[in-house]
């Protein structure tokens, strides 16, 4: 059934637009009244086979159509919008859908349509009203033309130049005659998917031959959402390289050594100092292979640590491990018996570390370092004490070793 409507609204719709779009209608003879023909209506110009046959004899079924009075469709020519007004009087006011077994609610739906495509035909009607006023008015210049002439030829008479006037003016209205329909319109929304029609006749059991039914191979898609799933998959997080981030962690020095700082200056000598820092870096400068700088700082001995590190990353998920190596420079002060002086250190840099990505933009870090400083072994950040030289009259830094670990953790920020 619901093909049938598809068939009759389209054919009555077609038959529409294709009037609104001839610049010369032409006038055929009207169409019979809107009772029910007694006897059922033959058409005798659309042969079988015809690629509309079916759905002309449809709409001649359901007595929208029911040709004119010498038994022809005349499915070419165009139609008028008065012949247009009795098809849709027949379909929304006589009860013609009666006889094609339409039920109330399929008449709902063609009336459900016929509004949904209101604006559509309000457009289209503005269409040819337009056309028919341009018409009006290339045949009104016409008639003026052609009167022009007569005059002319009136009180001309036997003038040479009237014989090519009046070619001129042929040609002119050959060319009005002429004149193409404009380019048509934007294609309206699709309308929304009707009701699925009942189910047809069972067929006949098989024999012989076992059918087995092919799966659909168009993929359906879930329509159950789990609370708490995430929109985002996070193993493709990796697209983003580039970051910045921010951290706190600790430094390992000697456990004489004194951490002066806000959150440890009131507490016994520890071997654990506290430190603060930030970086910015990509994942991926060639392949795996990523970069990145950064800078901690250490508020015990005012100690600044700054590095450079060449980093391989691995993508296992929302998890990316990671390890890297670089070098680096320590700028802090130095303890000596005679004051507290500057002190510089250069240190190799071996790291290892853990992203965890919260979001595609946003990763938690732990991280460890491991530095071996190769100038002054670390004295100035606290990895060595001070010590008298026996024998000597005054107080001498002496090193005893030049490898530090660190750890930290904090966030980065990918973009």
């Amino acid at each position: 059934m619901r093909k049938s409507l598809i068939a009759v609204s389209t054919l009555a719709l077609s038959l529409g637009v294709a009037g609104a779009q001839t610049t010369a209608p032409a006038a055929p003879a009207a169409p019979a009244a809107p009772a029910a023909p007694a006897v059922p209506v033959t058409l005798t110009d659309v042969p079988a086979g015809h690629w509309a046959k079916d759905a002309v004899d449809r709409i001649v079924q359901c007595g929208l159509i029911q040709g004119f009075p010498d038994g022809t469709f005349r499915g070419n020519e165009n139609l008028t919008r008065y012949q247009a007004a009795l098809i849709f009087y027949r379909l929304l006011q006589t009860g013609a859908l009666s006889t094609c077994g339409m039920s109330q609610q399929d008449m709902t739906v063609v009336a459900n349509g016929m509004q949904e495509v209101s604006p559509e035909m309000a457009a289209i009607a503005g269409r040819l009203t337009d056309l028919e006023k341009l018409n009006a008015d290339q045949k009104a210049r016409i008639d003026a033309l052609e009167a022009k002439l007569n005059e002319m030829s009136t009180a001309a008479a036997g003038n040479a130049d009237t014989a090519a006037l009046t070619a001129r003016i042929d040609a002119l209205e050959a060319a009005v005659q002429n004149i193409p329909a404009g380019p048509a319109g934007p294609a309206g929304p699709a309308g929304p998917a009707g009701p699925a029609g009942p189910a047809g006749p069972a067929g006949a059991a098989a024999t012989t031959t076992t059918v087995v039914p092919v799966p659909d191979a168009t993929p359906v898609p879930a329509t159950t959402v789990v609370i708490g799933e995430p929109t985002t998959d996070l193993s493709t997080a990796s697209a983003k390289t580039l970051y910045a981030g921010i951290s706190v962690g600790a430094n390992f020095v000697d456990q004489t050594s004194n951490c002066v700082n806000n959150f440890q200056k009131t507490k016994p000598a520890t071997n654990v100092c506290v430190s603060a820092g930030a970086m910015i870096g990509s994942t991926n400068v060639v392949g795996p292979v990523g970069a990145r700088v950064s800078a901690q700082y250490q508020p015990s001995f005012n100690t600044i640590h700054a590095d450079v590190n060449a980093t391989y990353n691995i993508n296992a998920g929302n998890l990316h491990p990671y390890v890297g190596a670089g070098l680096g420079l320590t700028s802090s002060k130095s303890r000596t018996a005679t004051g507290n002086t500057n002190a510089t250190d250069t240190y190799v840099n071996a790291l290892v570390g853990l992203d965890f990505r919260i979001t595609d933009s946003i990763a938690a870090f732990v991280e460890g370092n491991g530095r071996y400083y190769l100038s002054n072994k670390g004295y100035g950040t606290g990895l060595s004490d001070v010590r008298t030289v026996a024998g000597d009259t005054t107080t001498a830094a002496q090193t005893t070793k030049g490898f530090g670990g660190a750890v930290k953790a904090g966030l980065k920020f990918y973009f």
